[in-house]
């Protein structure tokens, strides 16, 4: 009961403490924004701006950190500090999950160090801009010489996913279970041939019994049902492949690289 009252005591306080940090961010951020909002010399706004960023990062809002520093005035900069915002900004797109516009900054931000090498190895990588990423990925293992792991590395990237085309799967989709089977979904594809199947011989059935009308509008929309359901579904997997399968590879690069550490 004492260890019970001891854990449920210090959690308190610890869920107290994490408030309060994070009510003390907020209110320096609406500080900065403040001296934003006065109209302060170009200087003081970019060290505002890139200060109201570093509170966001720090409660997690890499999105509102990333937007943030897109507003900063990277014309008044010095190169060194262009860098480091730009690095700072791709890094809080790729924290955001927002892999497409992390991967936009990647060529404003020279790579001159490890920890550059590595963001754009795995942005590009997560963004599914393979050939990109294995140049950074290639340079990042090998920063102190011809890296034993390199082949490895190579191997990894020829088997990177190769995206989906909706066209094909379209085309693909009149002939179940066909289109299924090229996005992965064989068990679909043949619940979906069994569909269609059924819808034939129902239109046959009806036709051979003499009930013609029954047989044309009903298995006229029976088909339509299951041709355009098979259309809409496979779109739906190719975009769900080509959205999941870089993330997927990005996973295995990131543990790739982390695991030689």
């Amino acid at each position: 009961m004492l260890r019970t009252r001891l854990f449920c005591t210090i959690s308190i306080f610890l869920c107290a403490l994490y408030s309060s940090s994070a009510q003390s961010l907020e209110s320096q951020a609406v500080a900065y924004e403040r001296i934003i909002y006065d109209g302060a010399p170009l200087q003081e706004v970019n060290e505002a701006l890139v200060a109201k960023a570093d509170c966001y990062q720090q409660l997690g809002r890499y999105k509102e950190a990333a937007a943030t520093l897109g507003r900063v005035r990277m014309f008044a900069l010095e190169p060194e500090e262009r860098t480091r915002v730009m690095y700072k900004q791709e890094l809080c797109w790729y924290l955001s999950g927002d892999f497409a516009q992390a991967a936009s900054v990647v060529s404003e931000v020279e790579a001159d160090s490890d920890e550059i090498l590595l963001l754009h190895a795995l942005v590009l990588a997560y963004a599914g801009r393979y050939d990109e990423s294995e140049l950074y990925a290639a340079r990042y293992i090998s920063r102190d010489g011809e890296s034993p792991h390199l082949a490895a590395l190579l191997k990894l990237y020829e088997g990177h996913p190769q995206p989906r085309r909706e066209t094909a799967s379209m085309l693909l989709s009149l002939l179940p279970p066909a289109g299924h089977i090229y996005n992965g979904a064989c068990g679909e594809g043949l619940l979906s041939a069994g569909l269609n199947a059924g819808s034939i011989a129902f239109t046959v059935a009806n036709l051979l019994g003499g009930y013609w009308i029954t047989g044309i509008v009903g298995g006229a929309i029976a088909l339509n049902y299951t041709v355009m359901g098979n259309q809409e579904r496979n779109i739906a997997l190719v975009q769900k492949y080509n959205h999941n399968s870089p993330i997927e590879f990005g996973d295995k690069l990131r543990r790739f690289l982390m695991e030689l550490e």
